[in-house]
């Protein structure tokens, strides 16, 4: 029995010998392989013996003061918040599922998604979406780019399909057959051809606070892109808002799966769609960013079939005047053939009239400003007016407006005398030869002391002026002695003699004209409406002269829209505005001045262009007036104010009926022209003034230029000798 133990054991060694031997073998790679794992493990034990750190582990608690444990923990408990915060901003805590709609977070919203397409849509036929200010929405397009060689033969098989069943329909819809074959084979053609291939899914997310709100904008969505020039089929998923609402998000698949081909050309048509929603017009200015797609927001006044004035409203604080600069600033500068001109009465604006060179008028000083002034309305402007325009008249009523606020404003009561005042004023005229016959407008104007010539006269011979009867001459000099007394202000040692001269200033030969009521000392009386109603006049009169657009910007307009004895005249003014390429621009705090009178309310009309920054005081009295729908409505309730933290202000722009959201914000240099006090700094510290100012980024490049001229001098130098006659004209030349 003994042998045989050794025999067995014998036998056992030398098949594990002979299988050692033969790796190659099932057996012996089985044995190897064990061998390499054995090793293996006993070698990463001794690896873990030997490197094992012997010192003993620290708990922070034990070596850290209970002062600091504490921050620790606060801040861990910071950090949570903030991890759940950005939790809840990255998706809702709970999602209601709906056939039609769900319940995400607080809003209610319905997924919607697209079935058909144009073969060759518009470009921006998007637009009309993006332009719905009054509805919350997300849009998700999925573009992904096919195999070329897959994409050709998809195609094909599409149109040899279409094509028979055109060729195989014998009734009326085969013609519909054979457009939809004519234009799967034009497609075909065009990916011959080399043009790019794509799938393409779009979803369309419509929010609102509640399920009748959301009805309707779903309506909206729906209609804006089964309108021209989008031309889709939006369908809503039904029973399927899950998936969709997951395609719909912004960094999701396309769960959903519903796809269409679509070219390059339709891919860019589809991407131009959110730049088409804002306002580009060749020709115009900056008036800020659009709020959605961060493009310019670009509008040209002057463009507006409907007239070129505007007007800007907001709060103090709300960005408005900084805005107004900043657009008059622009406006002036876009053009060599434009004239600005700053009428407001608080002396705001003599910083930025002062930046910009302007001539400075000081209203109430000795430069003359004739109340009386007519100039002579140029050809093209008498082509385009109305056969019952007359100019003259005007100028009468504007005249007369005047004289009677101005005895208003002494309390004074014209009562019978206005008869005679009229006449005083139609035989100053007169006698200078200007009748209603537009060439006469040309010649001198009479002034205020012209008419007191007249009235001289009939004191001494009032016979002359009588109509009928005898009677008359007695009240003639009667109220001819009266009005030379009431009219001693505008004589030459009275307080208004200034306004008895004729005007002094002139628009034509003059880039910018700032006229300033400073010797008011930033107060408002009674007298201010009387004083500003004459200057918009002499404006308005100069305008008829020039051929260059002006742009003029009245401050704290309120102060004339209040007043309705000089309301009549400034409507003319408004109406007559755009033949005389004159840009009357309104900057005030309130609206309730637009709708005191129906002057008033007909000025508002003629603005164009309608700019509202925060207005705590737009309610929905004034949003029906204005044309605003809820949204907008609240968007100026609680547009961000102007303040240096925020860097821009934000407002709601109007252009022919057309509203957008914008950010109101200024490049550096133009921000310091924008807040430029002449008190505390010189014109010539200003970017671009001055005879030595010269631009940053070019003095920087000069330099940098001098520089290498005066390195490759100094190499020159090294090489050889410089003449006198021309050795630095080689670094010139370098440089």
């Amino acid at each position: 029995m003994y042998n045989v133990v050794l025999q067995t054991g014998g036998g056992s060694l030398t098949q594990l010998t002979e299988w050692l031997r033969n790796p190659t073998s099932p057996e012996g790679a089985a044995i190897y392989l064990l061998l390499v794992v054995v090793l293996g493990v006993v070698g990463k034990l001794l690896w873990d013996r030997y490197t094992a750190d012997d010192e003993p582990e620290v708990d922070f608690s034990d070596v850290l003061d209970e002062e600091t444990l504490e921050e620790g923990h606060a801040e861990g408990q910071l950090l949570d918040d903030i991890s759940e915060s950005h939790k809840t901003v990255t998706a809702p805590a709970a999602i209601e599922w709906g056939t039609r709609a769900a319940r995400v977070g607080e809003q209610w919203t319905t997924t919607l998604y697209i079935t058909d397409y144009a073969d060759y849509p518009s470009d921006g036929y998007l637009s009309d979406l993006f332009e719905l200010t009054d509805v919350e929405f997300d849009l998700t397009a999925h573009i992904t780019p096919k195999n070329q060689q897959r994409a050709r033969n998809e195609l094909q098989d599409i149109a040899d399909d279409l094509q028979v069943d055109a060729d195989l329909e014998q009734s009326v819809r085969s013609a519909y057959l054979q457009e939809r074959a004519n234009e799967a084979a034009a497609t075909y053609k065009a990916v011959e051809s080399g043009a790019n291939v794509f799938d393409q899914g779009m979803f369309i997310t419509v929010r609102a606070n509640n399920k009748d709100d959301l009805r309707d904008s779903v309506q909206k969505v729906k209609s804006a892109l089964r309108d021209d020039p989008a031309n889709l089929t939006p369908k809503t998923a039904i029973c399927r808002q899950d998936l969709a609402l997951q395609s719909a998000a912004p960094i999701g698949d396309n769960v959903f799966g519903r796809e269409s081909i679509a070219l390059g050309g339709a891919v860019a048509a589809l991407l131009s769609s959110p730049h088409n929603a804002t306002i580009l017009e060749e020709g115009g200015v900056e008036f800020g960013i659009h709020k959605d797609n961060q493009s310019p927001v670009v509008i040209d006044p002057f463009a507006r079939d409907n007239g070129y004035a505007m007007f800007t409203v907001g709060d103090t604080g709300s960005g408005k005047s900084f805005g107004s600069k900043q657009n008059f600033i622009r406006s002036i500068e876009q053009s060599k053939d434009r004239i600005g001109i700053i009428l407001e009465p608080l002396n705001n604006w003599a910083g930025v009239s002062e930046a910009l060179g302007a001539k400075r008028i000081t209203v109430g000083g000795t430069l003359g400003l004739n109340p009386l002034e007519i100039r002579q309305t140029p050809d093209h402007v008498q082509r385009a007016m109305g056969e019952d325009a007359s100019p003259f008249n005007e100028k009468l009523d504007d005249a007369m407006s005047f004289l009677t606020n101005f005895f208003a404003l002494r309390g004074i009561s014209l009562g019978d005398r206005r008869t005679t005042l009229e006449l005083g004023l139609k035989r100053a005229y007169k006698r200078n030869d200007i009748t209603d016959d537009i060439s006469t407008h040309g010649n001198p104007s009479p002034t205020i002391r012209d008419m007191m010539d007249v009235f001289e006269d009939m004191v001494d011979d009032p016979e002359e002026f009588v109509v009928r009867s005898d009677e008359e001459a007695g009240k003639i000099r009667e109220d001819a002695t009266w009005l030379l007394d009431q009219l001693r202000p505008f004589e030459g040692e009275g307080r208004h003699a200034n306004l008895g001269k004729p005007s002094e200033f002139d628009i034509r030969n003059e880039k910018v004209i700032y006229l300033d009521l400073a010797q008011q000392e930033g107060s408002v009386d009674s007298s201010t409406a009387l004083t500003m109603q004459l200057l918009i006049s002499l404006v308005y009169e100069r305008a008829k002269e020039t051929d260059k657009e002006v742009v003029f910007v009245i401050d704290e307009a309120r102060y004339i829209m209040q007043d309705a004895a000089s309301l009549a005249f400034l409507e003319t003014v408004f109406r007559h505005h755009r033949h005389h390429d004159l840009s009357i621009r309104l900057v005030t705090q309130t609206v309730d001045e637009f709708f005191e009178h129906a002057e008033s309310e007909a000025i508002l009309d003629q603005c164009a262009v309608k700019q509202f920054h925060r207005l705590d005081g737009m309610d929905d009295q004034w949003a029906d007036e204005f044309g605003l729908n809820y949204a907008q409505m609240r968007y100026v309730q609680d547009a961000v104010p102007g303040n240096e933290d925020a860097g821009f202000s934000e407002a709601l722009v109007g252009v022919d009926g057309e509203w957008r959201g914008i950010k109101v914000e200024a490049m550096p240099k133009e921000k310091q022209v924008i807040d430029f006090d002449p008190t505390e700094r010189r014109r010539s510290s200003l970017p671009g003034a001055g005879e030595e100012a010269v631009d940053t980024d070019i003095r920087e490049f000069r330099e940098e230029l001098e520089t290498q001229a005066t390195n490759g001098e100094e190499k020159s130098t090294e090489r050889a000798p410089v003449e006198p006659d021309g050795g630095a004209e080689v670094s010139d030349d370098d440089a």
